[in-house]
């Protein structure tokens, strides 16, 4: 009898239903000589420390280190206090008794680093010693499956994966546990949660709120004249918006006074913009949060639920290239796209041909582990409105990626009025190309200067001026982070995982350190308090999770060894604790209060 372990109770049926397992019994299916059963998720953490028989950290307690760390089930909040998760109790009876019913055990939990941690754990927590093997699969269609369990690996294949999950998750508890309760220890302020992203995170929500609310505006005042031409009303602006109200106003009235104005050039350029990349995660919760203001969070549970329905890839991805092979399955999943019409204003699909894709979205190195996300040639059935727009967006891409680049022309015109420069500039698509499928408006690149429409005009031509404005502008003070900014954010300073960085995000809101206002995501009361407690430390700054990405990246080649690594996080660990005792020791305090007096 085969054992095969999942992350989901849907997950599992489904790859049970497609090899044979359908007997339903209680926490697992079996059948065809499987046995398949599933966890809710991380149902196992590491300890903590009164786990460990330490009741109360002391100063000298720290850093807190356990000599081995231990596996706890999954605690739940309630109001007597934290207790072990049932679900999960009664849950790893049944893996317990699944896996000592089988002499093999295939993992086919997420096919991530945090997935094959997952799986290890549970493995290591019920002290198993069976053979295991893995499947390693991007999609959860009948194919993809079966071509997975046809290609099944030793579990032994992914030791690096692991030690670089479990090394970070390890390093994690050690930073977190120990800069969250010396913070509260050298403070006497209560429990604070910190840890190597989410502070950083919450540091930088903070830092854009803070410098919001001290923005100090700037006035500037910019000058407009309208000029008309075979019917045609056009507004240039002039090109160096005046920083005095007094100023502006004299060469105001110059150009009232002036009734005409000379064209003094005009240029056109013609700008190629090529096809954007496929879809990541990070690019699609982006995209998602732009287009109709979803959350980082919904796009992530809306793209799973797409991948549990077969429709999509697998979503928790980096990458925004193919493989070889997948790249070769494309045509027919085109063709199909194609057909089901799902993007009119696109018909006639920019010159796509199917029987010869663009190859510029292979990148064999890029996709290494998972590839970019793809549709799987399914067609959608009974979709939310919510899922069949991030559907969409995914599907879009697709067709995007394989047609002609957009070609766009501008024009600029500049004219003099009163000895005064001004510019006008229009901004026009010519060849529409990619840019058909969703018709955005943002395609078209804007600035100060554009106007919707210019009439032919030459150089040397004198236009009257049928109307002249002075408008006064204040410089808007940096608005607060969206989804979109604050995943693009991460992703630019390496906090987190594509797959980790929603979880960080609602981590911070489900702990009431910051919270959605409209579409913008503000810290609370308790972050700004957290954030003015711990600015300037290490724990808050961003460089500390780039460096660790670097290390964790070498312990998945091999280049890195995992004790080594933990080793540094101990150094760390220690010089973090010691730095926040001695800002907010007693001593310190006190000698502040005195040098008040």
């Amino acid at each position: 009898m085969i054992a095969i372990l999942t992350d989901k109770p849907s997950v599992g049926k489904e790859i049970g239903r497609i090899i044979g397992a359908t007997k339903v019994r209680n926490g697992y299916v079996e059948g065809n000589g499987y046995m398949v059963t599933w966890t809710f998720g991380n149902m196992l953490s590491l300890a903590m420390p009164k786990d460990y028989g330490t009741q109360k950290l002391e100063r000298n307690d720290f850093p807190f280190i356990p000599s081995e760390f231990e596996l706890m089930v999954r605690h739940t909040r309630t109001e007597n206090g934290w207790i072990p998760d049932i679900d999960a109790v009664l849950q790893l009876k049944v893996i317990e008794r699944v896996f000592q019913a089988c002499d093999t055990i295939i993992a086919a939990t997420d096919a991530s680093r945090d997935g094959e941690m997952t799986f290890r754990y549970v493995y290591q927590y019920l002290n198993c010693t069976q053979p295991c093997f893995r499947l390693w699969i991007s999609s959860l269609t009948d194919e993809s499956v079966r071509k997975g369990m046809e290609n099944l690996k030793p579990d032994s294949c992914y030791d690096s994966l692991f030690l670089s999950a479990d090394s970070r998750n390890k390093a994690d508890w050690i930073l977190g546990i120990n800069a969250s309760y010396a913070m509260c220890k050298a403070t006497g302020l209560g429990n604070n949660s910190l840890g190597r992203v989410q502070t950083p995170v919450l540091a930088a929500i903070s830092r854009r709120y803070r410098e919001r609310e001290n923005h100090i505006s700037s006035d500037s005042w910019p000058i407009y004249i309208s000029l008309q031409k075979d019917g045609i009303l056009f507004k240039m602006r002039r090109t160096q918006d005046l920083p005095d109200k007094e100023s502006a106003t004299m060469f105001f009235q110059d150009c009232k006074q002036a009734h005409q104005a000379q064209i003094t050039s005009i240029s056109h350029s013609v700008k190629e913009i090529l096809p954007p990349d496929l879809l990541d995660l990070t690019q699609l919760q982006k995209e998602a949060n732009i287009r109709y203001g979803f959350t980082a969070s919904e796009v992530y549970d809306i793209a799973q639920s797409l991948y549990e329905k077969k429709l999509i890839s697998y979503p928790r991805t980096s990458c925004r290239y193919l493989t070889e092979d997948v790249f070769d399955s494309l045509p027919p999943i085109m063709a199909r796209l194609l057909s089901w019409e799902l993007f009119p204003a696109a018909k006639g699909t920019g010159g796509i041909d199917i029987s010869n894709l663009s190859r510029h979205v292979i990148s064999a190195e890029k996709a290494n582990v998972h590839h970019a996300i793809i549709i799987t040639g399914i067609r959608p059935g009974n979709l939310s409105e919510k899922e069949m727009q991030v559907y969409r967006l995914v599907a879009g891409r697709m067709l995007e990626a394989f047609m002609a680049p957009c070609r766009i022309e501008t024009t600029n015109v500049e004219a003099v009025c009163a000895a005064q420069h001004f510019k006008a500039e229009q901004t026009r698509i010519i060849k529409a190309g990619w840019h058909d499928v969703f018709m955005r408006s943002d395609m078209v690149p804007t600035s100060g200067y554009s106007v919707k429409e210019l009439p032919e005009v030459e150089k040397g031509d004198t236009l009257n001026v049928c109307g002249c404005n002075l408008v006064h502008k204040k410089q808007l003070p940096v608005n607060p982070f969206t989804d979109a900014e604050l995943v693009e954010y991460m992703e630019q300073n390496g906090l987190g995982t594509v797959s980790s960085r929603t979880n960080i995000i609602r981590t911070l809101v489900n702990r009431k350190y910051i919270r959605y206002s409209g579409k913008y995501i503000v810290p609370t009361p308790k972050g700004m308090f957290t954030y003015e407690t711990i600015r300037g430390k290490e724990i808050a700054d961003t460089s500390l999770t780039a460096d660790w990405e670097k290390q964790l990246t070498g312990l998945e080649s091999g280049m890195i060894a995992g004790q080594d690594f933990l080793n540094r996080i101990r150094t760390l660990a220690k010089e973090m604790t010691d730095d926040i005792f001695n800002t907010y020791s007693p001593q310190k305090k006190e000698r502040k209060e005195l040098s008040q007096i």
